[in-house]
């Protein structure tokens, strides 16, 4: 079977790309002056080479967060409030929350002043923890659905990449605040 030209050499192209890859380049001068730039080492007696790796920066980095997770979270950031006394059910919003692989910030109720600021957030006198924010949209209480529903408005994914978890931003140690 013949293969086109342009196939094989569209082969070609690619296998010496790969080839390629974090080679390393060497740069030294030599004694009369002249500057070399190679892919081998340079003789023993160069005392001064300079070293550097071509390529290392031209791969994909797969460790981090998906596309369309950096889009939501830059869009619409997810803030998930929570207090000392919410242990089950908070613990729940969080599990939820990474199990989907949504980047977010936790803020504890640990005082007066934080309970204000929830309550001026939600709009509401009541503190229904655990509650979330998704960029303007704002919900009280926790629910699969509604949380699901609220999360895919906003773009992000249904589940997370393995190995890619978000970097969360836990709240500092919680203590109880008494709802007015």
């Amino acid at each position: 079977m013949k293969l086109p030209l342009y196939v094989l050499s569209t082969l070609a192209v690619l296998m010496f790309s790969t080839l390629t890859v974090a080679q390393t380049a060497y740069r030294w001068v030599d004694k009369s002056g002249k500057v070399h730039y190679s892919d081998q080492p340079p003789p023993q007696d160069i005392k001064k080479v300079e070293q550097r790796r071509i390529g290392a920066g031209n791969r994909i980095d797969t460790a981090g967060l998906p596309f369309e997770t950096q889009k939501a979270a830059k869009d619409f950031p997810v803030t998930l409030y929570t207090a000392a006394d919410c242990t089950v059910e908070c613990q729940n919003a969080r599990e939820f929350l990474n199990k989907r692989g949504v980047p977010f910030r936790e803020s504890a109720i640990n005082s007066p002043d934080d309970a204000a600021a929830y309550r001026k957030t939600f709009g509401n006198d009541k503190l229904f923890l655990p509650s979330i924010t998704v960029g303007s949209q704002k919900m009280q209480g926790y629910s699969d659905e509604r949380w699901n529903s609220l999360l895919d408005d906003a773009g992000y994914a249904r589940s997370a990449i393995p190995g890619s978890m978000p970097k969360n931003v836990a709240p500092a140690e919680a203590a109880p605040v008494k709802a007015n």
